[in-house]
């Protein structure tokens, strides 16, 4: 029975090897065409998802790669850029909501994992992995779909990340939107501060809607109303 059980287990590692093989060489061939899916799955990571590795004795180890999006139109987005990126269509579950958008792969988590940091404290702008304007943009739009919400005059994004929050508005800069930035401590000191910036003003609102937009169904409603963009 054991050593059933070892060559069950070796037949499995040799399987998986094969169709990881196939991952990987798709990473290595392909990526180069598939900049803005890379952007986008990036930003959507880092505003409302996670990537982990769970080790097991009895098991192989999982590597998840996991997105919590609260609107259809970004999840069918993530599980399309995913797929086209590793060859694996991610499973969705409603969990009214929001969604959770669920995928193992370890040649997929070891890509993004050696391509930048995701965790809430340390994220910001890889500017050393995207360069050029158009990933920028999907980068950007990927993270105010997650992370950014849409008041009645402004559009407003936080996070306990300071270089992710200035790494924001650099790119803004560059796309001539004027923006703020305050600092919010929270009354126990042990707590992170909060980075909050602000785009503020119809006219930055419209060059917002313009150039970046929302993926997210309902912010990009609300981003044309406060902007006055016209119905045709």
């Amino acid at each position: 029975m054991k050593d059933y059980k070892v060559l069950s287990q070796l037949g499995l590692k040799a399987r998986w090897a094969k169709q990881h093989d196939k991952v990987y060489s798709h990473i290595k061939d392909n990526h180069s065409n598939l900049k803005l899916e890379k952007a986008r799955l990036i930003g959507n990571i880092m505003g409302d998802g996670c990537i982990t590795s769970i080790e097991s004795h009895n098991r192989f180890p999982r590597h998840d790669i996991k997105f919590y999006p609260d609107d259809f139109n970004m999840a069918n987005i993530f599980m399309k850029d995913f797929e086209k990126l590793y060859l694996k269509k991610p499973k969705i579950k409603d969990a009214e909501n929001y969604y959770k958008v669920l995928v193992s792969s370890k040649p997929a988590w070891e890509d993004l994992i050696n391509l930048t940091d995701f965790t809430s404290l340390n994220w910001k702008f890889p500017k050393k992995l995207l360069k050029s304007s158009e990933e920028k943009v999907e980068w950007l739009k990927a993270i105010f779909d997650c992370e950014g919400y849409v008041g009645k005059r402004r559009i407003q994004i936080q996070s306990i990340s300071k270089e992710g929050i200035f790494s924001i508005k650099k790119l803004l800069e560059e796309l001539k939107i004027k923006s703020s930035i305050c600092v919010y401590q929270r009354k126990n000191p042990l707590w992170n501060k909060n980075y909050i910036l602000t785009i503020f003003g119809k006219e930055r609102l419209l060059t917002f809607h313009n150039l970046i937009g929302f993926s997210h169904t309902k912010k990009q409603e609300k981003l044309k109303q406060i902007a006055g963009v016209p119905e045709w």
